[in-house]
């Protein structure tokens, strides 16, 4: 029961969204037109609010609000919902009078009122589903075996987010298994186990017969589906072997090439529109070149020059690469607002449109710190596996990164992104990148 429970939260949760988005619709028309109310009238409305609706959802989704992480009864959450509400009425707003004609209705004061009514039903729609997911009675017993650093943090994040559905019962240290009580399995929904659970026979020949009675699933698999990130501390070459199958990716690749080309024209005609004034702004600013040129690492270990808009000032690098860092002063004012609203990398749509780059992917980094990077990160090498990216897994999920520290977390998510990417993941990753931009945020 607990499991169904589990893969239904999120279809319930979109499902409770767009049943109330319905009824707070027909409760604003019998409220505002009563008795002339008629069936012509109804279909109207609900023809010109289907196609306000998906909107609205999307731009839920875009605020993190169907992330069972953020689930949760807190002054943030609902400033989150309070944001989307509003930039769902002013796209509304948008649509319907710029398309008056093919909706039939301009329904001005039905909008804002249903906007009014479905918030506040949403509200207390949210405030029940954030308690009831939280509740202990819905939480799988689950124990780990193995103490490592990432287990720590799998335990935090679990404790932290019930709504997620599991609670730690115990994390057992793997060189003490001899005394591991098999009673325990029974009372267990799912054990953890490490990846090399064969270098332990009399563990594995407990949990053999023990199997019918709890799930079993390794800790990397297991971290991953938790985190969306890829614990490099828990694999092996045969974790590259059994989940990197690239050959299946052929169909996915070329239709994320043609996707690549409709937005790397769809920025170049941004980029176009905007050149003339940032140009001006960058050459009022500071003297040397509107655009920079970088050498960059692509697929397969590949060089090629990636372009941006100047937001540095000249000479920022005559003693060298270093990592860019917060409130870096070699920044120029210009650069700022250039780096802060994205700017600065609209002239990329060159680069992919040559191929050199996708818009999602792994954020191409310089040859200078990858020589130190495959040295002191194993598997760092992997990254080039595939195309680097404007936008990415590990953008939309982790700060800017200046530090071993920063690319080695960086390198878990991208291994994810390479793992399991897809057109649905990419389409998550792009709706993310937007909430970024909405908050003001950087890649």
């Amino acid at each position: 029961m607990k499991e169904l429970i589990a893969k239904i939260k999120m279809p319930v949760l979109i499902l409770g969204d767009i049943f109330f988005l319905y009824f707070s619709l027909w409760i604003v028309l019998n409220l505002r037109l009563g008795e002339h109310l008629n069936k012509p009238m109804l279909d109207a409305h609900y023809f010109a609010f289907s196609f306000i609706f998906p909107l609205w959802i999307i731009s839920f989704y875009i605020f993190g609000l169907y992330d069972l992480s953020s689930a949760k009864n807190t002054s943030s959450f609902y400033w989150m919902f309070l944001k989307a509400t509003i930039l769902n009425g002013l796209l509304s707003t948008t649509i319907l009078y710029l398309f008056p004609n093919f909706f039939e209705v301009t329904p001005k004061t039905n909008l804002f009122l249903t906007l009014l009514l479905f918030g506040a039903l949403s509200c207390l729609w949210r405030y029940f589903y954030n308690f009831i997911i939280r509740s202990p009675n819905l939480l799988r017993e689950t124990v780990i075996i193995g103490k490592n650093s990432q287990t720590n943090e799998l335990v935090k994040k679990l404790n932290s987010n019930p709504q997620l559905g599991y609670r730690i019962s115990s994390v057992i240290n793997i060189k003490k298994t001899d005394s591991f009580d098999e009673k325990l399995l029974y009372s267990l929904h799912t054990l953890i186990c490490p990846l090399n659970l064969n270098q332990y026979p009399k563990l594995a020949n407990k949990l053999y017969r023990s199997l019918p009675n709890f799930n079993f699933e390794t800790f990397p698999n297991f971290y991953e589906k938790i985190t969306k990130k890829v614990p490099l501390s828990q694999i092996d070459e045969i974790w590259f072997l059994n989940n990197l199958k690239e050959k299946e990716q052929g169909i996915y690749e070329k239709i994320k090439r043609i996707e690549d080309i409709i937005i790397g024209s769809l920025l170049g005609a941004v980029t176009i529109i905007a050149f003339p004034f940032v140009a001006l702004a960058i050459k009022l600013d500071s003297s040397g070149p509107v655009f920079y040129k970088q050498i960059r690492i692509g697929k397969n270990g590949k060089e090629f020059n990636l372009i941006k808009f100047r937001s540095m000032k000249k000479d920022a690098e005559k003693n060298g690469a270093v990592w860019a860092i917060k409130n870096d002063s070699r920044i120029t004012r210009v650069g700022h607002i250039l780096r802060k609203t994205l700017i600065d990398e609209l002239p990329q749509f060159l680069n992919i449109l040559k191929g050199e780059i996708s818009f999602i992917g792994s954020r191409p980094e310089r040859p200078e710190f990858i020589k130190d990077l495959e040295k002191q990160i194993h598997f760092y090498q992997a990254r080039h596996l595939i195309k680097p990216g404007l936008t990415g897994w590990a953008q939309i999920n982790f700060k800017y990164g200046n530090s071993k520290k920063d690319a080695l977390e960086k390198l878990q998510y991208e291994l994810y992104y390479i793992k399991n990417r897809s057109l649905l993941l990419d389409l998550k990753i792009i709706l993310k990148t937007i909430n970024i931009l909405l908050k003001g945020g950087t890649l």
